[in-house]
């Protein structure tokens, strides 16, 4: 494969923030630059940190209506395989700070890219014989519309998602992490630390490993207190992710994140 003209970007990226913006910078993006106020930057640390040092959420999101077949919520997370200028309008939708991974991370989790269909679904029949032959009904899950809204615009099909869904064996091998099991003595104490409302949200954590490859941060200000200011920790638990033993992991294993700012994403 000639990787000068990859169609897909090489990294998937999770991205989160948008209850920060929400919160603090509502009107972030009529600005030609993604700035964060103080409290902002803090919430957008604190987040990271936490992703880096207990790992991803899994939350339940919304099923959809497949004929008579409604899938059932279950956690999941999920990913884009977007070109990295088309960050700042993805993350006007989700949040501005991206954690990326190479493909790996997700295949090794039974995750996989998502199979969109039209919203006039009769005239798919993958999907139909799919809806109705499935012994597992979880799988539907990997099917999305290509459509937000009755307006054929394909925004869904646009962000290329990729998920990663809950199955048994996922939580058996330790690739995620139930927070509410005592036993998993960090996870539970992060757990415990969090609002009523977060920890009816969360339902797993996924760890990361040697396959975390860039972060993406909300703004300048944010990249450069998360590089110097050691205080935060964010450095050390960079070091001791790239520091696990991840099986023979020979591509991203031990090497640094990239490490980019919203705005420097339009140059890619």
């Amino acid at each position: 494969m000639n990787f000068d003209y990859a169609i897909h970007s090489d990294f998937l990226i999770h991205w989160t923030g948008k209850d920060i913006d929400c919160l603090y910078d509502p009107l972030w993006h009529e600005l030609d630059k993604s700035k964060t106020s103080t409290e902002c930057t803090a919430a957008y640390i604190k987040r990271l940190n936490s992703i880096l040092k207990y790992g991803l959420w899994m939350t339940k999101e919304h099923g959809i209506q497949i004929g008579d077949f409604p899938t059932q919520p279950i956690p999941q997370v999920c990913f884009t395989e977007l070109k990295l200028s088309e960050s700042r309008k993805h993350s006007k939708k989700y949040g501005r700070l991206g954690v990326g991974f190479k493909r790996p991370f997700a295949y090794s989790r039974l995750g996989r890219p998502i199979v969109y269909f039209h919203e006039k679904w009769k005239n798919d029949r993958l999907l139909e014989a799919c809806a109705r032959e499935l012994k597992n009904k979880n799988l539907l899950n990997f099917f999305k519309p290509m459509n937000s809204s009755n307006t054929l615009n394909y925004d869904f099909y646009g962000e290329s998602e990729w998920r990663i869904i809950f199955f048994q064996e996922l939580l058996q091998r330790k690739l995620i992490i139930d927070p509410r099991d005592h036993n998993n003595i960090e996870a539970y104490e992060y757990f415990l630390s969090l609002s009523e409302k977060q920890q009816s949200k969360l339902e797993y954590l996924i760890p990361l490993d040697g396959w975390f490859s860039v972060i993406i941060y909300p703004s300048l200000d944010i990249k450069n207190k998360a590089q110097q200011d050691s205080s935060n920790g964010i450095n050390n638990e960079i070091k001791r992710i790239k520091n696990i033993n991840d099986h023979g992991n020979k591509v991203e294993g031990k090497n640094w994140p990239i490490e980019l700012d919203l705005d420097a994403c339009r140059n890619f």
